[in-house]
């Protein structure tokens, strides 16, 4: 019998590889070209500027951790980093506030103008930010002349790059954030409505519950798109102090005293990626879990 059960293991195990094989080929090709980078550059930000450019590919003869303390200090990363927390933690904040009523609102209650507004929320699917930017810029320092007599007091502020992050990432999250919320029973609200839950309790203590997953989801997802984002923050943010991380990387790029300093520049390109890869390493299950559970149903 034993024998019996080898072999039906080892003839299942066979036909598995036969046919996985090339999914696992592509799978790895793909692994390698998109890790060999992200290796490299760890690697290299050990190095110095001699070895990088004489041996690329070999490891460091002696790590260099001082690259990490010079692009920390001396480019000021580490101001850099303390500029993207602030912009992330308060872009969150606001689309948290804005995304879980709104989406609440446009699927579970009838009112005028409903469709429409369900509409225009479609259509801001279709608006990449790379193209209202400028006008957006235009507009604000407009305002802030006007009012505050300098234009630069709205625009050089992470506040208001917070909330333009919020603001135009809206319709991709009020949209994965509905398709969940569709899916669900009334059942829940209605029990709640009889024990004389109000439409906010409602929302805290049975929506929010049961929507956690697509929430997480929306949150993970927002927080990759915050933390790399470069263009409306090299639009606004004018002074070196309230620079963000990818932009500060690119600012010692440009500068020569730093760009030949490569270990220093491979340290701070480290800094800016770390974060996401280590959030993404934890979350990637559930981050593609909540994106099936909302986008599909919806």
């Amino acid at each position: 019998m034993k024998k019996t059960n080898q072999l039906h293991s080892q003839v299942n195990w066979g036909r598995y590889i036969r046919e996985n094989l090339f999914a696992y080929i592509i799978l790895g090709v793909f692994t390698v070209i998109f890790a060999y980078p992200i290796l490299w550059s760890f690697i290299s930000s050990f190095k110095t500027s001699a070895e990088i450019r004489q041996s690329p590919f070999s490891l460091p003869a002696v790590p260099q951790f001082v690259n990490y303390a010079n692009a920390w200090n001396a480019a000021h990363m580490g101001d850099y980093f303390v500029n993207s927390v602030i912009v992330t933690a308060l872009s969150m904040a606001l689309l948290i506030i804005l995304v879980i009523p709104t989406s609440y609102v446009l699927t579970r209650f009838r009112f005028k103008g409903r469709n429409f507004l369900k509409l225009l929320m479609m259509a801001g699917l279709f608006i990449n930010v790379n193209y209202i930017v400028y006008p957006i810029y235009l507009m604000i320092n407009g305002v802030s002349k006007n009012l505050l007599g300098n234009g630069l007091i709205l625009t050089d502020n992470l506040v208001t790059v917070s909330v333009i992050n919020a603001v135009t990432s809206v319709p991709f999250s009020i949209y994965l954030l509905s398709g969940f919320l569709t899916s669900l029973p009334k059942g829940f609200e209605e029990a709640a409505r009889i024990d004389g839950c109000t439409n906010w309790g409602i929302l805290f203590r049975v929506i929010i519950p049961l929507c956690m997953p697509s929430i997480l989801t929306v949150i993970l997802f927002q927080f990759l798109a915050y933390w790399n984002e470069y263009l409306v923050a090299q639009t606004f943010l004018i002074s070196d102090a309230h620079r963000t991380l990818p932009v500060g990387l690119l600012s010692i790029m440009q500068e020569a005293k730093v760009a030949t300093d490569y270990g220093r520049l491979y340290a701070g390109l480290v800094i800016v990626m770390l974060p996401v890869l280590i959030l993404y390493i934890f979350v990637q299950k559930n981050l593609t879990k909540g994106i099936s559970m909302g986008g599909l149903k919806g």
